[in-house]
């Protein structure tokens, strides 16, 4: 995929006419707070009909306007082109549109504009809270997998229901058909989350060759149901029984409390835990070697060259991997970069470079 052109209007702080990018790279200069990351987030956005950044639409309505618009045109290695639009009002109300059709569903996006974003919240994913790494886990599974996706719709609508009726205090045994499809939910995503952490993990071991870098990593999936599964006992009975556990716990916090809404990876580096133990940089590295591990699944997975949206990655890397990385990326990828200074790419014509200054955008 590649964006061709990008207009908004009132969107954030932005003010700039239509934008024409290069296929190649376009580095976006400007000193920090001046929105260089409102324009990514604008770009972001298709991916999955809403902000990487904010959970509120209204948000991305500029202060003093009704409303905000933005407007891409890309086109696809089958040579398709398409027009996507998305509208916000200032009460909330949210349109997207595909070539003048509105979409139904934000679920008719997925794996429909093929992006991945580095930026400096990836570092939440070595060291942030659980929520984060299962995040990221869901959401490079839905991009890819609609069966994934079906089931981790499933297991959340079953979660709430029995959050529900823990809530209103709905006995055991009246609640026990959320039980049955709570375990059979759950096993279910948590073996979808399984096969995915074995595939991200060659790909993330190919990019540790490729960068040239000691880190010998490994990848574990953190489960309360299937990690030390007690001998003669399968994943949905130990689920059951871990259920029938903690019941008078749940009872008294009235929240569910075991399952893949709380499961975690860790990371294992020389043996300790990366998540409590790793440097800085062993973190940041960590961070980049899954959203490589991401777009190369991805492209394998959709048939389709992914966009990458770079938030001032480069930095606080050391200069020899920024180098590398650099090399990596730029091979058949659309790249989109910010940058609080002037940096070379060494991409020759294919660089195109805009400065960004108080949201407005120019060449």
């Amino acid at each position: 995929m590649r964006i061709q052109r990008l207009s908004s209007t009132h969107f954030r702080n932005l003010t700039h006419e239509p934008l024409l990018f290069s296929p190649g790279v376009n580095i976006f200069v400007g000193d920090n707070g001046h929105g260089k990351t409102n324009l990514l987030e604008a770009l972001h956005i298709f991916k999955f009909g809403r902000s990487f950044r904010t959970s509120r639409d209204t948000d991305l309505v500029n202060f003093t306007e009704p409303f905000c618009r933005i407007e891409v045109t890309v086109d696809y290695s089958s040579e398709d082109v398409e027009t996507l639009s998305a509208s916000i009002e200032r009460d909330g109300t949210k349109r997207i549109k595909k070539n003048d059709e509105e979409v139904a569903k934000l679920s008719e996006l997925v794996g429909h504009y093929p992006c991945v974003l580095f930026g400096p919240q990836d570092l939440a994913l070595a060291s942030g809270f659980p929520a984060e790494r299962r995040r990221f886990l869901d959401m490079t599974g839905s991009m890819t997998d609609r069966v994934y996706l079906s089931e981790l719709r499933a297991y959340r609508r079953v979660l709430t229901q029995r959050n529900a009726s823990l809530k209103s205090g709905v006995s055991r045994s009246g609640r026990s058909v959320w039980d049955g499809e709570l375990v059979r939910t759950g096993c279910a995503l948590i073996e979808r989350r399984e096969d995915l952490i074995r595939e991200l993990s060659v790909h993330i071991g190919s990019h540790i060759q490729s960068l040239n870098v000691a880190f010998p990593l490994e990848v574990v999936y953190e489960s309360d149901i299937s990690n030390d599964l007690p001998e003669g006992i399968n994943r949905e009975e130990h689920f059951a029984v871990r259920l029938a556990d903690i019941e008078e716990e749940e009872t008294r916090r009235r929240t569910t409390l075991v399952g893949p809404h709380r499961d975690d990876v860790k990371f294992v580096l020389n043996g300790r835990d990366l998540r409590r133990f790793g440097s800085q940089g062993q973190r940041r590295l960590l961070a980049i070697l899954l959203r490589l591990a991401e777009l190369s699944y991805m492209e394998e997975k959709l048939g389709e060259p992914c966009v990458l949206l770079l938030d001032d990655l480069f930095s606080e890397l050391d200069d020899d991997v920024g180098e590398k990385l650099k090399g990596m990326l730029d091979d058949r990828h659309q790249l989109f970069v910010t940058s609080p200074t002037t940096m070379d790419w060494g991409s020759g014509n294919s660089s195109h470079v805009f400065r960004v200054c108080e949201g407005k955008i120019s060449v």
